[in-house]
């Protein structure tokens, strides 16, 4: 695993934690000052930085959470993240358990590592389609 692979990872499951610990303190170190998330549920609408960081810290209440099937790749400044993400989680009394299909855009300053975006999606079902695609990824 590549030093920075394994900063990212780090720090993702670092910002997960403190998302279940309700810790804003460090989810406000990990999130950049242009955090927004994008979920494909609601394609068109975006949430700062400080929507995500007050229904995190609130009604988005999570018990259990892990990742999967870890990517990173790094340009430049940049590194993107990417994963399944498995959870127990609630908002405002609606279960939001289940996977997503995450990609999470850090970003390095003089200060270390921020997350910048996350896009959110539920994974596509194994298929034959999922098959036919599987010869060409290396």
């Amino acid at each position: 695993m590549t030093d920075i692979r394994k900063a990212i990872e780090d720090l993702s499951r670092q910002w997960m934690q403190a998302w279940m610990d309700q810790d804003r303190a460090a989810l406000e170190m990990l999130l950049a000052p242009d955090y927004s998330l994008i979920v494909s549920s609601l394609p068109d609408q975006r949430f700062d930085r400080e929507a995500w960081l007050n229904t995190a810290v609130g009604p988005y209440r999570c018990t259990k959470f892990g990742y999967r099937h870890v990517q990173v790749r790094e340009l430049g400044s940049l590194a993107i993240f990417s994963a399944i993400a498995d959870q127990e989680a609630e908002l405002g009394g609606a279960d939001r358990s289940g996977s997503y299909w995450v990609t999470d855009i850090w970003r390095q300053n003089e200060s270390g590592w921020q997350v910048c975006a996350r896009y959110s999606s539920r994974p596509e079902q194994q298929g034959p389609s999922t098959q036919a695609l599987r010869p060409l990824a290396n």
